[in-house]
This record gives C-alpha cells, structure tokens and sequence, in this order.
C-alpha cells in the first residue's frame, strides 16, 4: 500500500481519484491547492504526488520546482493530471521529470501508470 498525495482544487476531481485509489489499497491524502499541497509536504513524504496545474495561487508547475529544489523531495514521483490538453505540457513535464496525464485518461490507466511508477520507484530501492 503506497501513500499517494492528491493535490486538485477540484472537489469532485480529487474525490473520485481518492475512491479510485483506496478501492486500489492506496492511502490517500488531499491538498486542495499547490499551498496546501507543499504544507502537507513539509510534515510528510508520500510516495508519489498527482498533481493539477490550473490552481490558484501557485500552479503545479511552480509546485513541482519547489518540490524538485527540496533535497528531502526532489526524488518524489510525479503524475500531471490536467485538463490542459496543450501540445507543450508533456514536452515541459518530460523536462522536468515528471509524468503526465490528461484528466479525461480512465481510471484504470491513471491506477496502472500509478502501479507502474511505484514499482520502478521500489526496483531502485
């Protein structure tokens, strides 16, 4: 069972993620914007982070720089999960490390691309 932080401004989006993965034997945590999100990563390390990047105040992105500067979490996985469906956000999320996957993906592929990076992050262990 893996710890997984949700960051979404999004109620409904951040609920039906949160069931999708607890159904899955996740733990789940919600930060209801890139603030909360970066308190809640202050008192703890999960082991990956699904992220939005329209948020007000700071966006994921800025979320993920921060997070990418933090020597305690710069190794933290990553999932972009945007409604944007620009041609760039891929390209920038590649760029910086991260994942990246559009909110209108199933369940099932964000669940298995989530299986997926936990696995890879446990082989390095």
């Amino acid at each position: 069972m893996a710890h997984i932080l949700i960051c979404d401004d999004d109620p409904t989006i951040q609920k039906l993620v949160s069931e999708f993965l607890k159904r899955d034997g996740h733990q789940v945590t919600q930060a209801k914007d890139g603030i909360d999100a970066l308190v809640i990563l202050k008192k703890e390390k999960p082991d990956l982070l699904v992220l939005d990047v329209m948020m007000p105040e700071i966006n994921g992105y800025d979320v993920c720089h921060n997070i990418k500067f933090d020597a305690h979490l710069k190794d933290l996985p990553i999932i972009i999960l945007t409604s944007r469906d620009q041609e760039l956000d891929p390209r920038l999320g590649a760029l910086m490390g991260i994942d990246y996957m559009h909110k209108s993906c199933s369940p099932k592929d964000l669940v298995a691309k989530i299986k997926s990076i936990l696995a890879a992050k446990q082989a390095k262990v």
